[in-house]
């Protein structure tokens, strides 16, 4: 098995300059509390809210029908299907939303910028990880003037793209601690 060929940066000294927005942005975000609307590759909706705080955590509360929850707890990705009664946990480091989640944010290194889409009301940056461009990526899209995150789309290594829009944002609240902590034992 051969490793994938590195991710290559496809960007002007303007794209740096717009990387470098979005990071100082992201860098500014502590906690964030949000809507979402998820519409997945085969059309199917789901919505809820969205709970963030820096590092390495968040929460996604699905509404009904969808019987799912996801939390991040700073190693863990876990993924539980309160219908099925399964839970699956990877590592936070191995998701495209850990570029979100880290302290200081840096689109560089690890990851990779591929393209940077600019115009007067939006900013899209298409992300993969740099050792595995393969894997898939994120695209961040942010409303421009002020910047502000607005969605995002992630494409998983089969070419599946989930959409995850964000409406009523609040940023740098109070938010529970137990927001972000997933015990088996809570959905046996």
């Amino acid at each position: 098995m051969s490793a994938a060929s590195p991710a290559v940066a496809v960007v002007d000294a303007e794209d740096r300059a717009q990387i470098a927005r979005v990071e100082a942005y992201l860098d500014t975000i502590k906690t964030m509390q949000a809507d979402f609307l998820q519409i997945d590759s085969a059309g199917g909706i789901a919505e809820g809210a969205v709970y963030m705080r820096k590092p390495g955590r968040m929460r996604f509360e699905y509404k009904p029908p969808a019987q799912i929850l996801v939390v991040a707890d700073g190693l863990w990705l876990v993924f539980h299907d309160k219908e099925l009664k399964e839970t699956t946990r990877l590592p936070l480091s191995a998701t495209p939303v850990n570029i979100l989640l880290k302290e200081n944010v840096q689109l560089s290194g690890d990851v990779t910028v591929t393209k940077v889409e600019h115009d007067a009301n939006t900013l899209r940056l298409t992300i993969v990880d740099t050792d595995n461009p393969d894997e898939g990526n994120i695209v961040l899209i942010f409303s421009d003037n002020p910047l502000q995150l607005r969605q995002w789309l992630v494409t998983d290594a089969q070419g599946q793209v989930t959409s995850i829009s964000l409406g009523k944002v609040e940023k740098n609240i109070k938010l529970n601690a137990e927001l972000f902590t997933f015990f088996d034992s809570d959905y046996e």
